[in-house]
């Protein structure tokens, strides 16, 4: 597991060897995390859905619906074919977290994934 520093910003890079290809999800959050209004990101691809996690700065906080638009926004240009979402909310931050992590230790599998991310769309739902 590589961690990219930059500045007080920080991505997890997931191994594309796992059971369910992160590459997309990777991709994301390299191109997220340039930008100066978002201080982390945690991220999940299946092989239709994306979703996305964002920290954002204390400054930038009131902000949030706008950054979470342009965030949505860059990431639809770049990747068309898949069906994003994309949240500021901290607790959909901690459960893409841990379900990175679980990918790359092994833990979750194709399985796993899709019931994680339905977990997760739910809560992004309720926030909304």
């Amino acid at each position: 597991m590589d961690s990219v520093q930059n500045q007080s910003t920080s991505i997890t890079k997931i191994s594309a060897k796992k059971t369910t290809s992160q590459s997309i999800a990777n991709q994301a959050k390299e191109l997220i995390i340039k930008r100066d209004d978002v201080s982390g990101v945690r991220g999940v691809n299946t092989d239709q859905e994306l979703l996305v996690a964002i920290m954002v700065p204390q400054i930038d906080r009131l902000q949030l619906k706008t950054i979470e638009k342009n965030v949505k926004k860059a990431l639809k240009k770049e990747f068309p074919e898949y069906k994003i979402q994309v949240s500021t909310d901290q607790k959909i931050f901690l459960e893409l977290d841990i379900l990175e992590k679980n990918l790359e230790n092994g833990k979750t599998g194709e399985k796993g994934l899709k019931k994680e991310i339905g977990n997760i769309k739910s809560l992004m739902k309720e926030e909304a």
